[in-house]
């Protein structure tokens, strides 16, 4: 795919503007996650209800979007879509999960967090599919809220809501989503699927029946070292067995299960050493690099499902394909990110260069880099390299140079090709220095008087490639080998007379 120069020429009319347009949207892309918050983060306890389970009760501690921030501090106007938390076992300390309670709420979102099933084994376990008909209670629960003339959370709800669940709440999350249309995406952090004979109806066989009947897109989140899960109870398991048409596994590299958590669990940690010795020396990351990690993954994809923002969905794609921080793997039905177009707002622009400016400080004055947008509104640095065939700096006339990029590797697009060009024109102007070029045993050199750079072109083919420059007093300070054409860069030479030798001749050079 080649630009031409007309087309490019043809954008100059919105130069200006574009390029402030770019350098803000560039800015904004370069500023960590925390940077884009909006809102304040505000709290409050509520325990509803659910009419169909004997009048159940569940306490849920829910953050929300708020301006100032708070205990009952009231909620920022607009519309948000809410989150449902679930805990991991013997976790139902909101206090465990702070750094995903708190934040989710700075983006404008409502994250819900139940605090039932709170038992830890072996004396008691959490009843599994409790906890996960508690999600799945929430979920439509908060909906209802929104037109609820009596709630914090009136006209102040979306239709569009997620489940997410650590370890126990990562399989509550899977039961909740099942047959459930009402839920928009889940996400599973190091969920554990086991089926264990605790008493107390602790045991839940989610492989047969919550996965089979799951429909929504599904994120699963996994790490490196998780010891409290085994293969054969979760992890990379649950991804294999989810049916839909759209999946995603994300792996941390480094982190491990507790580490989903903001602090020190301790029966987490128990358990991790139980069931896999001292795991925690394992790690090669820090609880807060993980907890950043899934903040990361959560963010642009949430933003994309949630908040619809499709400019999200091309960040998800490009940070779980090239971030060093995770392995990915995806299923998906749906069109993934794809370049529909290039749209080059900051215009490679033609240039005029003195006679003699050699081929590397040409195609420098050239743009090095440019940017492009891909289909959904993200924009995308990439580099430039020029070639330019033919080019001779000492034979005055145009030369078209064409510069080569390569689209980011996060980009997933059928067409065009991921190699592409634009075009732009060198032009060498005439010699216009007066001063007739310097030959020597068929080499033509020049500038005369010189400031920088001394051109050779030689119009003959020999053996001695070699030239030499000598100062006033008869010293050599330089010898060049020298092939057909090209420059010497005598920039470092101070002022003054200087004799050039090839083979037996020489010539006065003067050096500015």
């Amino acid at each position: 795919m080649m630009i031409s120069n007309q087309f490019l020429r043809n954008l100059n009319y919105k130069k200006n503007n574009m390029k402030i347009k770019l350098q803000f949207l560039a800015a904004i892309i370069l500023l960590s996650l925390v940077s884009n918050a909006q809102y304040q983060t505000g709290k409050k306890t509520i325990t509803y209800t659910d009419p169909d389970r004997n009048n159940r009760q569940i306490e849920t501690v829910i953050y929300y979007p708020s301006t100032t921030g708070g205990t009952d501090a009231a909620i920022a106007s607009g519309q948000f879509p809410a989150i449902i938390f679930g805990h991991g076992t013997a976790m139902a300390d909101p206090n465990l999960y702070l750094y995903f309670l708190e934040a989710l709420p700075t983006y404008g979102y409502i994250v819900l967090f139940p605090t039932t099933e709170s038992a830890s084994p072996p004396i008691a376990s959490p009843n599994h599919e409790a906890f996960g008909l508690d999600l799945k209670f929430l979920n439509l629960k908060i909906k209802s809220e929104n037109t609820n003339s009596g709630s914090l959370f009136f006209n102040h709800v979306t239709d569009k809501t997620a489940i997410i669940g650590h370890s126990l709440g990562g399989k509550a999350t899977l039961i909740g989503a099942a047959n459930n249309n009402e839920v928009t995406t889940i996400v599973t952090l190091c969920a554990a699927l086991s089926n264990p004979p605790w008493p107390y109806g602790g045991g839940y066989d989610a492989i047969t029946n919550s996965i089979p009947y799951i429909t929504v897109p599904s994120l699963v989140v996994d790490a490196e070292f998780d010891c409290v899960v085994e293969s054969d109870a979760g992890r990379h398991l649950t991804y294999e067995l989810l049916n839909v048409d759209c999946k995603t596994y994300v792996s941390i590299n480094g982190g491990g299960h507790c580490y989903m958590a903001s602090s020190d669990a301790s029966s987490c940690e128990t358990a991790e050493g139980w069931m896999g010795g001292n795991c925690e020396s394992s790690f090669t990351i820090s609880r807060e690099q993980q907890n950043q990690t899934v903040l990361d993954i959560l963010l642009p994809y949430f933003g994309y499902y949630l908040l619809e923002d499709e400019a999200s969905y091309s960040e998800f794609l490009c940070y779980i394909t090239t971030s060093n921080a995770v392995i990915s793997e995806r299923s998906c039905d749906l069109p993934d990110a794809e370049i529909s177009g290039i749209d080059i707002n900051n215009v490679v622009e033609d240039i005029t260069v003195p006679y003699g400016t050699s081929l590397s400080t040409a195609t420098n004055l050239l743009a090095q880099q440019i940017t492009i947008d891909d289909i959904y509104g993200v924009t995308h640095n990439v580099n430039l390299s020029w070639s330019v065939s033919g080019y001779n700096g000492n034979i005055a006339g145009d030369y078209n140079a064409s510069g080569n990029f390569n689209l980011p590797a996060c980009i997933v697009q059928t067409s065009p090709p991921t190699n592409l060009n634009v075009e732009a024109t060198i032009t060498v102007e005439e010699n216009t220095s007066g001063i007739p070029l310097l030959q020597i045993n068929g080499i033509s050199l020049y500038p005369n008087p010189i400031s920088d750079f001394l051109f050779y072109d030689k119009s003959e083919i020999s053996d001695d490639n070699y030239l030499e420059i000598y100062n006033i007093y008869g010293e050599l300070i330089l010898r060049e080998y020298i092939e057909n054409k090209g420059s010497i860069n005598l920039s470092n030479l101070s002022s003054g007379m200087y004799m050039i030798k090839v083979r037996d001749s020489y010539l006065k050079l003067i050096k500015n």
